[in-house]
């Protein structure tokens, strides 16, 4: 681990729904590897493995993604989530309910 590393972002907006697809087209438009893209905000999940959308424990209604992140390219730089994995944060704000996972 290097003390003081850091990874700064830009946002990019796609217009591409589908996150993977998304990834795919910024990676073929920008020249750079599709692990350069750190998350999304909003939208759908890209599961890694199953759809775990967490129930909000007061209405009962699927929660909506906030912001799905991916680990990062550089390890020194990366967020840990079981080595290439994926984090997913989902809120009901009328609850004021969260949830936070990740999956590898």
């Amino acid at each position: 681990m290097t003390l003081g590393a850091v990874r700064s972002i830009i946002q990019e907006p796609e217009e591409e729904v589908d996150y993977d697809r998304a990834r795919e087209v910024w990676a073929e438009k920008t020249g750079r590897p599709e692990s350069d893209v750190l998350g999304q905000i909003g939208g759908v999940p890209a599961w890694v493995q199953r759809d775990e959308t967490p129930t909000c424990p007061s209405c009962d209604q699927p929660m909506p993604l906030i912001v799905q992140l991916e680990e990062g390219p550089d390890h020194s730089t990366a967020m840990n989530f079981g080595g290439c994995g994926s984090a997913y944060a989902f809120a009901c704000e009328p609850c004021a309910h969260a949830a936070f996972l990740w999956q590898c």
